[in-house]
């Protein structure tokens, strides 16, 4: 089914870097949910297997978490991206519903080659934090996190129970093999072409290698997709249970 966006004014792909951050403040101002955060988030910083590190943004619901939503940012993928990425989509209703957020301080792409020792440090610090929601663990991201969250799920497929691109597309040319099973939402733009054809082959690709895909194509929508905080939330607590 596709979705009527809010009407909004999306910069092109190309302006991606310079404005997202200004664009997803403004649709968590007036969308219905307010700006505030149920609490800032906690920055921590994790060593890696490899000998390096990686930072992580934590929201902790107020109640114990029932799941984890592990989120990969936009672009460069940076601290102000990531925090940008979780004020649009994961700020207010994933933790209202008892879901902790976890967004992860790195560039999607560079996880083709790094998502092991990542994702080995991001789990472990899951499981020894938040054991009880630990067994049921949402990866998504956006653009560059969008290919970035399928190199991460195929790091630990065992531990995916849904995947949510919006939008995204694997890159690689590994099987997908391990990914059956797995629900994934994949959104994207009408007006984003490249991202749409993308989007489309990896779709085919998932279904083939038996994940259970729905993919959605947002008419009026560009590359910022514009998606109610409640809409995801809704996805993933009617998605097969892991």
């Amino acid at each position: 089914m596709t979705r009527t966006p809010q009407p909004r004014t999306v910069p092109p792909a190309g302006a991606l870097a310079a404005s997202v951050v200004t664009l997803v403040l403004a649709c968590g101002a007036d969308n219905g949910i307010g700006p505030d955060l149920p609490q800032v988030p906690e920055w921590i910083r994790l060593p890696t297997e490899s000998g390096s590190s990686v930072s992580i943004a934590v929201v902790r619901p107020e109640t114990t978490p029932r799941g984890v939503v592990v989120a990969f940012p936009w672009g460069a993928g940076d601290a102000s991206l990531l925090l940008g990425l979780i004020d649009s989509y994961w700020d207010h209703a994933a933790p209202a519903a008892g879901y902790a957020v976890v967004g992860v301080e790195t560039y999607g792409p560079g996880l083709d080659e790094d998502a092991a020792s990542v994702m080995s440090a991001v789990m472990g610090w899951i499981d020894e934090n938040f054991a009880g929601a630990s067994g049921d663990i949402v990866m998504t991201g956006a653009s560059a996190g969008g290919i970035g969250v399928f190199h991460a799920a195929l790091a630990v497929p065992d531990r995916v129970g849904g995947i949510i691109a919006m939008p995204g597309r694997h890159t690689g040319e590994g099987s997908l093999a391990s990914l059956a099973g797995t629900p994934v939402w994949m959104m994207v733009g009408e007006g984003d072409a490249r991202w749409v054809e993308g989007s489309e082959t990896t779709a085919e690709r998932l279904r083939d290698a038996g994940a259970e895909v729905t993919l959605e194509i947002l008419a009026g929508q560009g590359h910022v997709l514009i998606v109610a905080q409640d809409a995801l939330v809704r996805w993933m607590e009617g998605r097969r249970t892991p």
